[in-house]
């Protein structure tokens, strides 16, 4: 992260982090597990636009927050955003994705934490769904055992949402070109929200393999059924505490 964003990252931060854990009553559980060097890819679920600022005001270290890149079309968005050190990712692949993942790269060459939401914005179009947490592309596995880091699995948890006006679907629709665009938006505002980090997943033991897409596939299913058991607190001696060891690779998720 660059000077100037670690500057209005950390003066945010300091004057409405707390405002933010007062009004939304944020708590934290496993803020320790982030490791406190070092690279790694911090991979969450995504319900409303406030994840990204309750994770921030839990985790001490900066993150760099990689963001659907629609949202740098976004007039006052793009500036916040870019101020606080975050980059776009596109997500509809090609050269523009490429020079995001390129970005991704250099930030964990300096040793940085890199933040994403591979749900997009999909559990944005229907919030009332009976599952909670929406299909995660797939591309953050790839990320992850690229650059060789690890990957620490978040949940962002409400104690209750309240749904804000609908954005008519004729604006979104001018920014996002995705399924169900052009039926609106319904943003969540949280009343009461935890955040809870799980303990760092070691990748290693992938590293000498193909870089498969069964093998892609196969580690983002298992790191996104671990952020479903985080979001409704199953098996935290597992997935949190470390009480009960685990084995990513051999042990059932």
């Amino acid at each position: 992260m660059e000077i100037g964003s670690m500057l209005f990252y950390e003066t945010m931060r300091t004057f409405v982090g707390p405002l933010v854990d007062f009004h939304y009553r944020v708590k934290s559980q496993g803020a320790d597990n982030v490791p406190e060097e070092g690279p790694a890819l911090l991979v969450c679920n995504h319900r409303s636009l406030l994840d990204p600022v309750v994770i921030a005001t839990q985790v001490e270290r900066f993150i760099n927050f990689a963001e659907a890149s629609y949202g740098f079309k976004i007039p006052i968005v793009k500036q916040l955003s870019e101020a606080a050190g975050a980059f776009p990712l596109s997500i509809y692949g090609g050269e523009e994705s490429d020079k995001n993942i390129s970005k991704a790269n250099q930030l964990f060459e300096k040793g940085e934490l890199v933040g994403i939401f591979p749900e997009g914005v999909q559990s944005f179009f229907n919030p009332n769904r009976v599952t909670k947490i929406a299909n995660f592309k797939t591309g953050f596995a790839k990320l992850a055992l690229d650059n060789r880091v690890p990957v620490v699995p978040i949940a962002v948890v409400p104690e209750e949402e309240k749904e804000l006006p609908k954005i008519p679907g004729f604006l979104v629709n001018a920014y996002v070109k995705v399924p169900g665009a052009k039926d609106g938006l319904r943003l969540i505002t949280y009343k009461g929200v935890t955040v809870r980090i799980g303990l760092p997943i070691d990748l290693s033991p992938f590293y000498d393999e193909p870089l498969t897409k069964a093998l892609i596939d196969r580690v983002a299913g298992r790191i996104r059924r671990i952020v479903i058991k985080l979001y409704d607190g199953e098996e935290l001696d597992k997935f949190l505490t470390g009480e009960t060891p685990f084995d990513f690779v051999k042990d059932a998720v």
